[in-house]
């Protein structure tokens, strides 16, 4: 499996040798056409200039000082009206003429061949003036070789190509480099994290996209922790509710069998097993619930029900709770239809009405009122117990999570995490106002109907 720092380097180096194949034919061929016109320019012009020095005593020295100046290889060819050559200058091949060009030309018309269509062979340039000395008629054709030129651009071009190829490629490599380095780094990291362990950080201070997935992988890492945490925490709660029980039921069921017990402390004893079961066996119906409402295929069985009626009655189940503690309860409750779920709903009542009772002290006050705004119902359970701390207000809805850490209250901590899943399998929320010793506000808000809540709603 190649890495992707190969991948990255041959993709660099198959896109620099398709871009050298285009532009050694784009060029080539540009170049030639536009040599080739601006070489027509200057062989007239040369020719030109010859004509008006030929017959002079260094003619000759001219010729051969043009020829001699280019890298390019011209030929000078004079012929005259008797169809006479004379050589001047760089001698060349034979000039591709015909008899007929020749004539054209002494009879005063000018030559050219860059404009003809060659073939696939190179020829050579020629181009034919005519000029007149000592009252005869003259043909000079000067015969360039422009390969040679070609010849020498194209092996700049090569040699320019094959340097920006290499370096190219050193330069890429170097930063495929520094590139590949954070993403091994991450591979590195998720290797860690894929063995269990959550507290791993990866610095990238770039803020490119390796830059943005390393700050998404660093938020996911610090997740996983923070759930490993609330999962060991998870474990060593149930484990602590399930012992603590447990432990009392088999004290007592030890101390039973001892015959010097007396008949009061066994009823007391036996008091204590049943609780303790009755305990554990709430605890179990809660880790239930609360894997069931953690499915994915928890379905909620809808109905039309009177909400007022349901509450009241919840009250009355609880009336042993909040008399024993001479607890007012102060009821505002407005004739209310909602579809729900009323049985998760019902739970929902329960566990928040019962935790008022819990932490309200003896001649306290619960109150309960619903208000209902557009298609949304508040329900708002008061109470003027203990209150939340602050910094206690974010976990309380967290499986397990108890703000008396003393464990003078008894609760297994999944009631407020079992509350907030039913709210919002309904769409709904849940809050809380509190203050330290001086009471807390648990606000649901429901729609009136499910499927006609609205999605821009927050709480």
């Amino acid at each position: 499996m190649k890495s992707i720092y190969v991948k990255l380097v041959l993709s660099f180096i198959i896109t620099i040798l398709l871009s050298v194949v285009i532009t050694v034919v784009v060029t080539t061929v540009l170049s030639k056409q536009k040599l080739e016109m601006r070489l027509g320019q200057d062989m007239v012009k040369m020719g030109e200039d010859f004509i008006d020095l030929y017959g002079a005593e260094d003619s000759d020295k001219a010729a051969r000082f043009l020829s001699n100046s280019s890298f390019i290889h011209f030929s000078f060819i004079i012929i005259d009206d008797q169809h006479e050559e004379k050589v001047l200058g760089q001698p060349g091949p034979p000039i591709p003429i015909t008899p007929k060009e020749v004539d054209q030309v002494l009879d005063g018309k000018r030559y050219s061949n860059l404009n003809e269509e060659k073939g696939d062979r190179p020829q050579p340039n020629v181009v034919g003036l005519p000029f007149k000395e000592n009252g005869r008629s003259y043909a000079l054709f000067i015969q360039s070789h422009p390969q040679r030129q070609f010849s020498v651009i194209q092996d700049v071009q090569n040699i320019q190509l094959i340097t920006i190829l290499l370096v190219g490629i050193v330069l890429f490599a170097y930063v495929s480099m520094i590139i590949i380095k954070p993403i091994k780094r991450l591979s590195t990291a998720m290797k860690v994290v894929g063995q269990g362990e959550y507290n791993v950080q990866v610095e990238h201070a770039a803020n490119d996209e390796i830059g943005l997935l390393t700050k998404n992988f660093n938020q996911m890492t610090k997740e996983l922790n923070k759930i490993e945490t609330m999962r060991q925490e998870f474990i060593a709660s149930v484990s602590h509710e399930i012992q603590s029980p447990l432990t009392s039921i088999r004290g007592f069921s030890a101390a039973l069998k001892d015959d010097i017990v007396s008949e009061d402390k066994k009823i007391q004893y036996l008091n204590i097993i049943e609780k303790e079961s009755t305990r554990l066996s709430q605890l179990s119906s809660n880790l239930l619930k609360l894997a069931s409402l953690d499915s994915e295929h928890q379905t909620l069985m809808l109905q039309q029900y009177r909400l007022d009626e349901q509450i009241r009655h919840v009250v009355m189940a609880l009336e042993p709770q909040w008399t024993k503690k001479n607890i007012e309860i102060d009821l505002d409750l407005s004739n209310v239809q909602i579809e729900a779920d009323k049985d998760l709903l019902e739970q929902v009542w329960l566990n928040l009405v019962t935790n008022a009772i819990k932490y309200t002290p003896e001649n306290g006050f619960v109150k309960i009122s619903i208000h209902q705004k557009n298609e949304e119902i508040d329900v708002k359970i008061k109470d003027n117990g203990i209150g939340i701390a602050e910094e206690d207000q974010k976990y309380i809805f967290e499986s397990f999570y108890k703000v008396d850490k003393s464990r003078t209250l008894k609760g297994s901590g999944l009631g407020l995490a079992i509350t907030k899943k039913i709210v919002r399998l309904h769409e709904g929320a849940v809050r809380v106002e509190s203050k330290k010793e001086q009471g807390s506000i648990f606000t649901v808000t429901l729609p009136i109907q499910k499927n006609r809540a609205k999605k821009d709603s927050s709480v």
